[in-house]
């Protein structure tokens, strides 16, 4: 029990300092128009789930070739509250069932759970040239749903930062397979295709649950 219990510290700490790490990159690209990175709202520890994990994936060119290899560091969790996603409530309540991501927070509350999705990844070609970073914060869940026992969709919106500065209200679907695998798809028209024609995809290294 104490092992899980540190375990379980251990991951919700380490997705804070993921989260601190990409708030303090998120700096150098300054929009005031939006809540920068998350908040100290945001670092406080709800019950809920809390994952971490790599980016790891080839994205093709304009002709569909492999051409950029992305790689970099994600940290995400889903949790509970008693107001509304955004809001400033410290109420909690435990309602997951198991360590998966799942749609059971939605269904015992009857509304959307709190989540938060932080990345921050180095693209370059393949041929070693063009080396670059893009990072992806502020993400807001609008909708979630499990198209089969094995997948859950996450879909929301987030300002993914690009050459030109950050771009805000980027349509963004995050999907969650098998508890091992993520991808992250970005609205082609936002990004200027910038990531190709299939998802950036990602492994789930750790994820635990932690009850009140």
């Amino acid at each position: 029990m104490i092992q899980i219990k540190l375990s379980a510290l251990f991951i919700v700490s380490a997705t804070i300092l993921i989260l601190g790490a990409i708030q303090t990159s998120f700096t150098a690209y300054p929009y005031p128009q939006q809540k920068q990175g998350y908040s100290h709202d945001d670092r406080m520890i709800r019950p809920g789930l809390y994952a971490i994990g790599t980016i790891a994936s080839l994205q093709n060119d304009e002709n569909g070739s492999p051409t950029w290899i992305v790689s970099g560091l994600w940290g995400g969790s889903l949790s509970t509250s008693n107001t509304a996603q955004g809001g400033e409530g410290n109420e909690t309540t435990n309602t997951t069932t198991s360590t998966s991501i799942n749609t059971n927070v939605t269904a015992a509350t009857g509304s959307l759970p709190i989540a938060t999705f932080h990345s921050k990844f180095n693209m370059m070609m393949t041929n070693g040239s063009a080396p670059h970073d893009h990072m992806i914060s502020n993400f807001t869940l609008t909708d979630m749903s499990m198209p089969n026992n094995s997948t859950t969709v996450y879909n929301g919106t987030a300002i993914i930062t690009m050459r030109q500065g950050p771009v805000p209200n980027v349509p963004v679907s995050i999907k969650a397979m098998n508890n091992n695998v993520i991808s992250i798809w970005a609205d082609p028209a936002k990004t200027n295709n910038h990531f190709g024609n299939t998802p950036v995809f990602g492994t789930i290294e750790k994820l635990v649950r932690v009850e009140k």
